[in-house]
């Protein structure tokens, strides 16, 4: 509650307007309490948001290198995944041609492949040669996992909270 006063200026009253010191108080304390009790909650929503940003980003590059084999007819793309990164190449005999390094977030693991020495070759047509298949990225602080499945036939490249029927 405000409280008035009133103060002498010049011989006229005037009413001075101002919170007492409990109040202030009372405010600070309601305000950190909801600031304490919000904070676990965000960190979660980050480790989340992580986690689902990391597999479509993951995705999107796959996508990319799928039109570039596609658009230039070559069988030369490839993407190798590491625990905490994957690269992106191109193969040109008798070098590869690094074409990007993904660095995953802290937490974030690619936990499992099951493409052939963990990495996706495209094919001309922009399928994964010999066959499709799926990432498991993993996020170690809450455990929580997402899949990035690519179809073997089409090429279609999407993200899941499930694994692949096999």
């Amino acid at each position: 509650m405000m409280k008035k006063r009133l103060v002498r200026q010049n011989s006229i009253y005037k009413a001075v307007h101002g919170f007492t010191i409990i109040e202030v108080v009372v405010v600070l304390l309601i305000t950190g309490i909801v600031f304490i009790t919000a904070s676990p909650l965000t960190g979660k929503a980050a480790a989340s948001f992580n986690l689902r940003h990391t597999a479509f980003q993951m995705a999107e590059d796959i996508r990319e290198l799928q039109q570039r084999a596609l658009s230039e007819s070559s069988h030369q793309y490839l993407i190798e995944f590491y625990p905490d990164h994957y690269i992106m190449k191109k193969s040109i005999h008798p070098v590869n041609i690094r074409i990007a390094t993904v660095h995953l977030p802290n937490t974030i693991r690619v936990e499992h492949t099951n493409f052939p020495e963990d990495q996706i070759r495209f094919s001309e047509k922009g399928t994964p040669s010999p066959a499709g298949g799926s990432i498991k990225i993993t996020d170690q602080a809450t455990g929580k996992c997402k899949f990035v499945i690519i179809a073997s036939i089409t090429g279609r490249v999407r993200v899941s909270d499930k694994p692949p029927d096999h």
